[in-house]
């Protein structure tokens, strides 16, 4: 990297370089110095199998949505505990100092994953051939934690500061 990026920055880029057929969205709120990473998958249901959505209306045919986020916090304004099960992943980062370029580098690389694996059981779950009665993405930790472990060291040691504006 040879211009210094900053978390928004970076984060819009990696967002951008994922292949995903849903909505990737970044909310940044500047007085909570938080930053929101929604998901949303759709998929087409195929009227033989009735679902229900979030807000637990049922649809037999058309469209069905899922979202989730990630939340990426300051930690020293706040307690990102009080938050995790909003959320589908939480991440601090250090004030002004932002986070580490591994550790986003390794979660971009394991949300590509997720999002193919988790755009293929929605399809399942809405076409009637999932095991599952429930849908909803699971964020599989130690899966993330093996990918942060191989990210270089100079990723490692390169943090993404919070942005300036």
């Amino acid at each position: 990297m040879t211009t210094q990026q900053n978390l928004l920055d970076y984060i819009g880029d990696k967002m951008d370089g994922l292949s995903f057929d849903g909505d990737l969205d970044l909310n940044w709120d500047k007085e909570a110095h938080v930053f929101e990473l929604e998901i949303t998958m759709y998929v087409e249901a195929p009227g033989s199998f009735e679902v229900e959505d979030q807000d637990g209306q049922s649809i037999e045919e058309g469209e069905v949505d899922y979202s989730d986020a990630i939340l990426f916090y300051d930690k020293t304004r706040m307690n990102g505990a009080d938050y995790q099960d909003n959320y589908l992943a939480i991440f601090g980062f250090d004030g002004k100092k932002g986070m580490p370029q591994a550790t986003l580098d390794a979660l971009f690389i394991y949300l590509q994953k997720l999002l193919d694996d988790g755009q293929s059981d929605l399809f399942d779950f809405v076409d009637g051939t999932s095991k599952e009665d429930t849908f909803e993405l699971n964020f599989d930790g130690p899966k993330y934690e093996a990918i942060l472990a191989e990210q270089p060291a100079s990723a490692q040691a390169n943090n993404v500061p919070y942005p300036k504006y």
